[in-house]
Order: C-alpha cells, then sequence, then structure tokens
C-alpha cells in the first residue's frame, strides 16, 4: 500500500512538471533588429533622443512564442510581462526601474513604444545636480545629457509563466 503512495505521488509530480513545462515562453526584443547596438545621437538632448524613437529612426522589437499556454475568458492567448529599464553611464548603474505593474501582450512579433520603459525619465534626469534628492525644476533644466558613454538595457520579465525573452542593450557617446 505504501508503495502505491508512492507511485501515485511519483505521477503527480511528473503530471505537474509537464503542465508547467509546458506553459513556456522564448523570445527577445532587438532596436532595429540588432540585440546590442551603439546609436548616433544628434545632439545631447534626452528629449531629442525621444523624438528618434517616436519618428522610428529607432524601433524597439518584441516577439516571442508560447508553448502550451492557457486561453483566458476571453479565448485568447495572454502574456502578462513587468518592464525593466538599467540605464548606465561610464559603466556604473545610475538607475534600474522596474514596473510592477504588468502589461498584457499577444503571442508574436510586435513593436513597442520608448514609453513601455523607463530610459528616456531617467536620462532626462542625468543632468540633475542632486538626484537623490529627487528635485527637478523643468525651466531650468532641460534633459542635456552629460559627456560619457552611455549604455541602456530593456528587458521584458514574464509574469505566471516560465520562459525567458532575451532583452535589448544599446548604447552611445556624449561628447
Amino acid at each position: 500500500m505504501r508503495n502505491d503512495r508512492n507511485i501515485l505521488i511519483l505521477l503527480l509530480v511528473f503530471l505537474i512538471s509537464i503542465q508547467l513545462r509546458a506553459q513556456e515562453i522564448n523570445g527577445g526584443l532587438l532596436l532595429n533588429n540588432n540585440k546590442e547596438i551603439m546609436l548616433s545621437l544628434e545632439s545631447k538632448s534626452a528629449v531629442d533622443l525621444f523624438k528618434q524613437f517616436k519618428v522610428n529612426t529607432y524601433k524597439i522589437g518584441f516577439n516571442f512564442k508560447a508553448d502550451g499556454l492557457k486561453k483566458n475568458e476571453e479565448g485568447e492567448f495572454v502574456v502578462f510581462f513587468d518592464f525593466m529599464t538599467v540605464v548606465k553611464k561610464d559603466g556604473r548603474t545610475i538607475r534600474k526601474v522596474r514596473r510592477h505593474i504588468p502589461m498584457p501582450y499577444f503571442p508574436g512579433e510586435m513593436f513597442l513604444p520608448a514609453e513601455a520603459f523607463d530610459f528616456i525619465g531617467v536620462l532626462s534626469v542625468t543632468s540633475w545636480d542632486d538626484m537623490e534628492k529627487r528635485t527637478f525644476v523643468p525651466q531650468l533644466k532641460s534633459g542635456i545629457l552629460k559627456s560619457g558613454k552611455y549604455e541602456v538595457q530593456l528587458s521584458a520579465i514574464p509574469r505566471d509563466v516560465k520562459g525567458k525573452i532575451d532583452p535589448v542593450t544599446f548604447g552611445f557617446i556624449v561628447k
């Protein structure tokens, strides 16, 4: 009888692991079809960089495939993601921001707006004299980037499913 119970427990664990493994995604983020890219800025302005994303000079691609997902109440396959932004200047992390309000996406290929991430906001405040005080007066500070080498990594983190979305990294130099 004990042997039967052990077999039953093993069978349940096996079935659960198959079910969990079956709900899996994989994909990646790209910037102009690259996982890593150096950008050429037209000015030192973070706002101008934002404009370049808005006029599609730079496009953030997002794609993922899903295996074994269950349909939601509306009969659709949906995966929720948190988005994370890491901004570095001269090799030092300036800010790491993770949005904990998940956004739903359907499997497939799509473009994401720059606003899905927080890099423009973070880059806009790199000129603040004291980032710890978080004081910002727009009339006095215009989002002009200080000289240095910048690196931005964008990530999409799936919620409640296994798998991984490869991040995208881009950099630029401000002289």
